[in-house]
């Protein structure tokens, strides 16, 4: 494996930036597994690499495990370096017409039916499971399953190597049935919107890997947090480690150009892989990016909410479920099982974990609306009182002026979750997409994202879908386009993408993409939200 790498790094250096390319033969496939320091990462403009001569984008090592062992106790890893392939299991080929039935149909969740291109290419599908490290204050050793789809029919020919697309899911639950490549029944109400993520990726031709993210896998396990929501560290580094891993099985096949795209939840996994990658590395350089829906919000959110519980019930909206993810997971990671509900009511403490433990992302959860209207009705009431004026902005009595130490680590927290983008990542290309009729990211959320990207200076253009589509709809509506953008950005001689339903938003004086309310005046950032 070495070897291959070696040489897919002595070819690239022409194609890529010679500084980033350097940093990247310097390494093993695993990275840099003795410092833990970065083996490329956002290296600004590069084009599309050489691999060697490309390859047949098959496996070029062994894939014979099974696929129950890829969800199992892989036992200690902490030799391993970082992306380190574990496990390999063939799961099944699907032709072009397979992936095509998958996402030509609506779904409950809002979702429509894919409009793109025809596809060109089949999948074959493995599912593996390679090292990571977790997000906790010792950056534990920990690993990830993740769903492999490579194409039958390249985009270049076979031969010719491709950037690595790197998928980020959306919210599913945090327990280990939710994980997208388990296809599990139980998640059924969001699978279609992966599948409109990734299949047209493979199907029109790039090879994917899409992480489920640590803790998915063998969930509940010895020293085996789950997966944390919306932990900067915990999923940026398992989606950094996905691109290291793709490496692992098809070196050969790979440019050092990385794409990473994501949806919804998904986005702030994608944006926190990008806030890291000159940090902690990814074997390879990060070309561009591409959002739906992209929920890069403050993450104070999670208690900024309890200001309003009649605004914010479970029946209504789903940040209150999702707010006791964020809260029990990030417990659980950073403090210890034993503290995983010392936030919550302890009569209500069981209901918390049986949600944790079994529930995957739903139209509605009647457990938690048995046991209160909102999340207030769960927590604890001296964290209750102890962070949500804390929590909210300071033109609100709040501001992250903390009355006890309690609120003063989860605010550190939360800000930490939610960093303000430097350095390279400021110069990756970046698209995003947001429609018309998003009852998820509604206009005044996304205003805040908007102002947040902007004031950081990102290099990202918006892509604003007029049609009433939704947070879901928006993905399947446009995912022809964004695979042609990529093409655009990373591929040779590749035209620029069709129009389509990419409209301009106007900006600003401050420079900001406007979204505009029913009445034609200016919507503005959700003052409970802000850019904190």
């Amino acid at each position: 494996m070495k070897r291959a790498i070696l040489a897919l790094c002595l070819t690239s250096i022409a194609g890529v930036v010679a500084a980033g390319a350097m940093a990247a033969c310097s390494s093993s496939s695993g990275g840099n597994a003795a410092t833990g320091g970065p083996d490329t990462g956002t290296g600004g403009d590069t084009g599309p690499g050489d691999a060697g001569g490309g390859g047949t984008f098959m496996p070029e090592i062994a894939c014979t495990d099974t696929i129950d062992s890829v969800y199992a106790d892989p036992g200690d890893v902490s030799s391993k370096p970082k992306g380190a392939i574990l496990k390999c299991a063939k799961d099944k080929d699907m032709s072009a017409a397979d992936l095509t039935a998958a996402v030509d149909v609506a779904d409950d969740a809002g979702n429509r039916a894919y409009t793109g291109p025809a596809f060109t290419s089949g999948a074959h599908v493995y599912r593996i499971l390679y090292r990571t490290t977790r997000g906790d204050p010792k950056s534990s050793p920990g690993y990830s399953s993740a769903l492999l789809l490579l194409p039958e029919t390249p985009r270049l020919g076979t031969g010719k190597p491709l950037p690595v697309i790197l998928a980020a899911h959306g919210a599913r639950g945090q327990t280990g049935k939710c994980a997208p490549s388990k296809d599990d029944p139980a998640a059924a109400f969001v699978e279609e919107d992966f599948q409109h993520l990734v299949y047209p990726f493979v199907g029109l031709g790039f090879p994917v890997i899409a992480p489920d993210l640590a803790g998915y896998a063998n969930f509940g396990g010895a020293n085996n947090p789950p997966p944390a929501f919306d932990d900067l560290n915990d999923v940026g580094r398992s989606m950094l480690d996905g691109a290291r891993a793709i490496r692992g099985v098809i070196p050969s096949s790979l440019t050092q150009q990385v794409v990473i795209i994501g949806h919804s939840q998904g986005s702030y996994n994608a944006m926190a892989a990008l806030a890291l990658a000159d940090s902690y590395g990814l074997d390879g350089i990060v070309s561009a990016v591409a959002v739906y829906s992209p929920i890069w919000a403050s993450q104070r959110g999670w208690a900024a909410i309890f200001a309003e519980p009649s605004t914010y019930t479970f029946a209504a909206s789903s940040l209150g479920s999702v707010s006791i993810w964020y809260h029990y997971t990030h417990s659980f990671l950073l403090d210890g099982p034993d503290k995983a509900l010392e936030l919550f009511d302890p009569t209500k403490a069981a209901t918390v974990q049986a949600f944790v433990n079994n529930d995957c992302w739903s139209k509605s959860y009647p457990d938690l609306e048995e046991a209160g209207t909102s999340a207030n009705d769960l927590f604890s009431s001296t964290y209750r009182q102890a962070i949500t004026y804390a929590a909210i902005p300071a033109p609100l009595g709040g501001g992250g002026n903390c009355p006890t130490k309690l609120c003063t680590t989860w605010i550190d927290r939360m800000t930490a979750d939610y960093p303000h983008f430097t350095g390279g990542a400021t110069k990756v290309p970046m698209l995003v997409w947001y429609s018309n009729n998003d009852t998820t990211l509604t206009p005044d959320l996304a205003q805040c994202v908007f102002n947040r990207l902007s004031g950081d200076k990102l290099d990202y253009q918006l892509c604003y879908d007029t049609s009433p589509v939704g947070h879901g709809g928006v993905v399947a509506e446009n995912a022809g386009y964004v695979v042609d953008w990529v093409a655009h950005e990373t591929l040779p001689d590749a035209g620029a993408p069709a129009m389509g339903n990419c409209s301009a938003l106007a900006n600003n004086d401050a420079g900001v993409p406007q979204l505009v309310t029913p009445d034609g005046g200016a919507q503005l950032c959700n003052p409970i939200v802000s850019t904190q």
